[in-house]
């Protein structure tokens, strides 16, 4: 009897602990060191900046927003805050010219040698505007700011971080495209004063010091929030899309350099009319296909590595988006690709997915 007592205490707790997710997660953690999550003091400094100018949403509300309103509220006419204003095209994501900027606090700055912002604002606009917002960190005196909140940065920081070490999501993303000799480093800025969204940063355009790295930023995103809230990043359900979506941005760009030729025969393909290119300022082809694309490769990881539901909830929402190349291009990756080795890595594969495109839809007409 005691030995029958024994036995079935055992297995209750082996059955509680198997039951349990964070037990499962902790039997193999994923490497952390791959991966770093601050808040940049560049992108930090170009957000204000265009806050002050009445060029930036406004950010939900918490502690951390009123405190940076009233610290630089001396500053609203400063000569970069008027330069701001003064811009032909300030868009959400401009502050990631932040990222030119380093070596805080004595401010270094580097110049793109090309960007899409030297073609909306003017190579010598742009260049003028990173130097007034350097000189706005050393008037405003930006720096003492960005340092008597390191504890809520790195607070911050903590569950962004340790979620994606226990989902692995970076490593399943690098499972799928296979051609990284060198594991990428992940650096992931919170943005505390975005109220938006997400965005890639391509780094070796921007500032090639940092070539070697996978960046993007991700706002704040609690739209109820109040004065005494504390800014949160831990990305719930949206951290598989922020690291595929994004990170498939990041990983595919050179592959959709090489091929810009083929890519642009396919034009015929672009949809831009429906609801969903307006709504998200899709203008052309290049950025149609890019969004296509990315949009295509979450959907075979999803298929992959979440539930079924899941991954055809994830196929439903693109089509309501009007991204309708985007379940084809998971349909190739996953009959073609995933789990398969008939090719090297994605750099290998990627041509049959264009070869597929022009197959199904060899003309214009066929796409109706």
């Amino acid at each position: 009897m005691k030995r029958l007592l024994t036995l079935l205490l055992v297995l209750l707790t082996v059955k509680e602990m198997v039951a349990q997710p964070q037990f499962r997660a902790a039997t193999a953690p994923p490497p952390t060191n791959r991966v770093t999550v601050t808040v940049h003091p560049g992108i930090e400094l170009l957000t204000i900046v265009q806050l002050l100018a009445g060029k930036y949403p406004l950010p939900n509300k918490s502690r951390y927003a009123k405190e940076t309103e009233t610290y630089f509220a001396p500053c609203a006419n400063h000569p970069a805050v008027e330069y701001a204003r003064k811009l032909k095209k300030v868009y959400t994501d401009l502050p990631e010219l932040g990222y030119c900027l380093d070596n805080f606090p004595a401010v270094r700055i580097h110049y793109p040698s090309h960007t899409d912002w030297y073609t909306l604002n003017g190579k010598d606009s742009v260049q003028t505007y990173i130097r007034l917002c350097r000189q706005f960190s050393e008037d405003s005196h930006f720096w003492a700011f960005y340092q008597q909140h390191q504890v809520d940065y790195a607070a911050w920081a903590e569950p962004v971080h340790a979620r994606l070490a226990r989902e692995g999501l970076i490593d399943k993303l690098d499972s799928l495209y296979r051609f990284r000799t060198k594991a990428a480093h992940w650096t992931i800025y919170l943005d505390p004063l975005n109220s938006w969204g997400a965005h890639a940063i391509m780094s070796q355009k921007l500032n090639p010091r940092y070539a070697d790295r996978v960046v993007y930023n991700v706002g704040f995103l609690n739209h109820e929030s109040t004065d005494l809230s504390v800014p949160t990043f831990s990305l719930g359900a949206e951290s598989v899309m922020m690291v595929w979506h994004e990170g498939s941005h990041l990983y595919t760009h050179a592959l959709q350099q090489q091929y810009r030729a083929d890519i642009s025969k396919l034009a015929y393909l672009f949809n831009g009319a429906d609801a969903g290119m307006k709504r998200n300022n899709i203008q052309d082809w290049a950025h149609c296909f890019d969004e296509n694309l990315v949009r295509g490769i979450v959907i075979a990881l999803f298929r992959q590595y979440q539930l079924p539901k899941e991954a055809r909830k994830q196929a439903a929402q693109e089509v309501v988006s009007d991204f309708q190349y985007a379940g084809d291009i998971a349909d190739v990756i996953s009959t073609k690709y995933s789990g398969q080795h008939a090719y090297q890595d994605f750099r290998e594969f990627f041509p049959e997915i264009l070869t597929y495109l022009a197959r199904k839809y060899p003309t214009a007409a066929s796409t109706n």
